[in-house]
């Protein structure tokens, strides 16, 4: 769940302020006198490059132990290990399946992505270079995007190599309707955005990542990606409760058939620092058990003063087929972030107002280096498989367990500021720990009834979490900072007083699609049923909902790869909390969208246009009325106009564009805000990006890419001012060393940069109240320098 800010009168920082807003919350309390043994100091554990070191030595280990491991029954290996799983059953499945598939012809799995040689597991089958063909994301099942009734749009690992993506928001600056980095440079330890003008969430390898309600949101590293597939609106027919705004589904770099090795290393401003490291391949000679193992080191400073960001992080892998009809991938993380940069605000008057004393500077910090800690560890363990039953059934598994603790906390500006520049400041403190659970487990069927042909997915998903937190807040006594002259490690910051909650959350569901095709035309019929739970554990109190929500969709493809598209589709949220004028508890928050479009792949070229036009509604909001309590009337709705376009025009020379439009506004509101535009939303958003690599000549071998990205002006929360557009320039040069040398093959020195000119500007006003006497805002990413060098064998 990304922020979703109160709209209350009170500049008090609340649970609405997290990170999180509809699922549960929870950490530990830390006294003046216990905060050195609560967060490690400033200087980073481990150093950037130890990662890569201990991944050396366990790709090494992985050699030694090929040799061994040939002389292993394999069947009795993954039985074994399908038993651990809880799959047994499956694998027995599998060795009375009818007929043989040769791992050069699998079937796909929608949930995996391995870019090897043999599988063709995923939806990456249909990805080359910045251009993906196909994606499970939205209908579970590897279906070309001419055929799926809905926007999707497909960020490939080289479209994220060559713009050196290093966070999520970065991955997605370049594609059409979302609006990234909605809370600017200054919320970069979660994945803030908005799709389509409301929440969407974020997904790894199909399975949701489950955030708290309070200050847990999982980020995984964008290095452990091999693409991000962004399904546009309204998708619960197949997932679930899920915002509005859609999904966002992150594939993780899975064990490939051929060995593939790549170390880097990379320097830059605000004393960037980074090594990664992903070693992949065999361990047998018959493929049989495949590995992969990716991590990555990072210490920087933030754009703030006083501020960091440090990681540490590593992802092993290992795939094993137990015979021809089944392939099982078992995966793990350990992320651990030390810092994670700001958390905090900056005040119009200053920013986006003209103040007495004039601009406030971009680097301004509104907390205090002696005060102000984020920590945050996450491991994860997970498996996904797939096996090929008696034709023309498939069997797919999915599951994972993620846990994640985290401490923070913060003194905070609350955006009122006088004539001088003194700013007044709260302190908030939270933490938090939470364990998920996660599976989603399906049959695919293909077969037909005469002329007409079907794919059919059925399957039932669940999802459990566990998560305490202990928060609490200081509104009065706390130092003020002033805006112009900032004096930090000040002294007298008083001590949050924290109040330990303890919540519960699950999620049941059975769905079922068909996709029935006959000349011509595609029908995507696909249905579902909820169940949802979530408990407060320390009052008792619960809450149960249950929610049906459908999708129906249908294309036509012509014969030269054009091909239109209609659909509706649907969402639910559960909502905690009584209303305060029926006195029952609030009921799901539902979506709607109706989406029509067109999407054409040029015969013979590596290309994919798509344009479409659609409207988003969300009905059942609750918001809070002074006086009163919460009150479930609410509407907010959503139109607009996507363009997007990927190709490579001719050889070596790659295009990307897009275009949106959109109008957003809130349709019903009990606090004064009807008609109103949604904060932070530009109306016109635009970007474009090519790269050329030249492949003859003296300059044989160097890469040169730009881009551009526009964005309009918005608004605040009550649409008292406008925050002026901008428009930043991105750049990138790569050079082939072994063209220079052939001593230097599989070696590439880079480098890249972003906001070129430095353009200083408002990323979003993103909090406020009602009356517009409350406003927080962000500013946007400096300009970013990056240099250097990959070596892949």
């Amino acid at each position: 769940m990304k922020p979703a800010p109160s709209r209350g009168a009170g500049k008090a920082r609340s649970r609405m302020d997290g990170p999180n807003r509809n699922d549960a919350r929870v950490l530990s309390t830390f006294e003046p006198s216990s905060r050195k043994s609560l967060f490690p100091g400033p200087t980073m554990r481990h150093n950037p490059l130890s990662i890569m070191i201990m991944i050396l030595i366990i790709d090494w280990g992985a050699g030694l132990m090929k040799r061994r491991l040939e002389t292993i029954t394999w069947r009795h290996a993954a039985m074994g290990l399908l038993a651990l799983s809880g799959m047994g059953a499956a694998a027995q499945a599998q060795t009375t399946a009818g007929s043989a598939i040769s791992t050069d012809s699998a079937t796909v799995l929608p949930s995996l992505l391995v870019q090897g040689d043999a599988d063709g597991f995923g939806a990456a089958s249909g990805t080359n270079g910045y251009v993906a063909t196909k994606s499970s994301a939205g209908t579970k099942s590897d279906t070309s995007l001419l055929e799926t009734p809905q926007a999707i749009s497909v960020i490939t690992r080289d479209q994220m190599t060559e713009q050196n993506a290093q966070s999520l928001n970065d991955a997605l600056r370049y594609t059409a309707g979302v609006t990234p980095e909605t809370r600017g440079s200054i919320g970069s330890r979660y994945d803030m955005f908005k799709v389509r003008g409301f929440d969407a969430d974020t997904y790894w390898n199909g399975l949701k990542l489950q955030g708290n309600g309070y200050y847990i949101l999982p980020q995984v590293d964008p290095y452990f990606m091999d693409r991000i597939d962004v399904v546009k609106g309204t998708s619960s027919a197949l997932y679930g409760q899920a915002n509005a705004g859609g999904v966002v589904d992150q594939q993780g770099k899975m064990p490939t058939d051929t060995p593939q090795h790549e170390i880097g290393i990379e320097g830059g401003t605000f004393s960037h620092l980074r090594g990664t490291i992903d070693m992949s391949g065999p361990v047998t000679d018959n493929n049989r058990l495949l590995y992969r193992i990716v991590g990555i080191g990072l210490t920087e400073d933030g754009q703030q003063k006083y501020t960091q960001n440090q990681r540490v992080g590593v992802m092993p892998s290992f795939t094993v087929r137990p015979g021809e009809d089944t392939s099982i991938n078992l995966y793990a993380l350990y992320q651990f972030d030390p810092a994670a940069g700001p958390y905090g605000t900056i005040p119009v008057s200053g920013s986006v107002l003209p103040a007495r004393k004039g601009s406030i500077a971009a680097n301004f910090f509104d907390g205090d280096p002696g005060y102000d800690r984020f920590v945050r560890t996450q491991t994860a363990i997970g498996y996904q498989m797939e096996s090929q039953l008696a034709q023309p059934l498939k069997l797919q598994m999915n599951g994972r367990w993620f846990h994640t603790e985290q401490k923070y906390q913060s003194i905070y500006g609350t955006g009122a500021v006088d004539s001088d520049g003194t700013l007044t400041r709260n302190v908030y403190a939270s933490n938090d720990n939470a364990d998920s659970f996660a599976m989603d487990n399906r049959l695919q069927g293909k077969f037909a009834t005469g002329p007409v042909h079907h794919t059919v997915v059925g399957g039932a998903d669940f999802q459990t979490m566990k998560t305490s937190y202990w928060t609490g807040g200081v509104y009065s006594s706390v130092p003020s900072i002033n805006v112009y002259a900032p004096q930090y490690y000040v002294s007298g910051i008083p001590a949050a007083d924290l109040s330990k909650t303890s919540m519960a959350s699950d999620q049941v569901g059975t769905y079922l699609q068909d996709q029935v095709e006959l000349a011509g035309f595609t029908l995507t019929l696909s249905g579902r049923q909820d169940w949802a739970e979530s408990k407060t554990l320390t009052t008792g109190a619960k809450q149960f909902d249950k929610a049906f929500t459908g999708r129906t969709g249908l294309s036509y493809l012509f014969e030269n790869g054009v091909s239109p598209y209609v659909s509706f589709s649907q969402s639910f949220v559960p909502q905690s909390g009584i209303d305060a004028v029926t006195g029952k508890a609030l009921d799901p928050e539902r979506g709607e969208q109706y989406e029509a479009g067109v999407k054409y792949q040029p015969t013979g070229m590596n290309a994919l246009f798509t344009a479409d036009v659609f409207q988003l509604t969300r009905s059942n909001l609750s918001t809070y009325v002074s006086g009163l309590g919460y009150v479930q009337s609410g509407r907010a709705r959503s139109k607009g106009v996507e363009f997007e376009g990927k190709t490579e025009i001719v050889k070596n020379l790659n295009l990307l564009a897009s275009y949106t439009y959109l109008d957003t506004r809130y349709l019903q509101d009990d606090t004064g805000l009807t008609g109103k535009r949604l904060a932070g939303i530009p109306h016109n958003t635009a970007s474009a990006w090519a790269d050329y690599r030249i492949s003859s000549g003296p300059l044989d071998g160097l890469d040169i890419g730009s881009g551009v990205r526009f964005f309009d002006e918005s608004t605040n929360t009550a649409n008292t001012f406008l925050v002026n557009g901008t428009t930043l320039f991105d750049a990138t040069l790569r050079y082939d060393l072994g063209k220079l040398n052939p001593l230097l093959a599989g070696a590439d020195i880079y480098v890249n940069g972003k906001n070129l000119f430095d353009q200083k500007y408002v990323a979003s006003c993103y909090y406020g109240d009602s009356t517009g006497s409350s406003n927080w805002c962000a500013y946007g990413y400096q300009r970013t320098v990056v240099a250097g060098l990959h070596y892949r064998w």
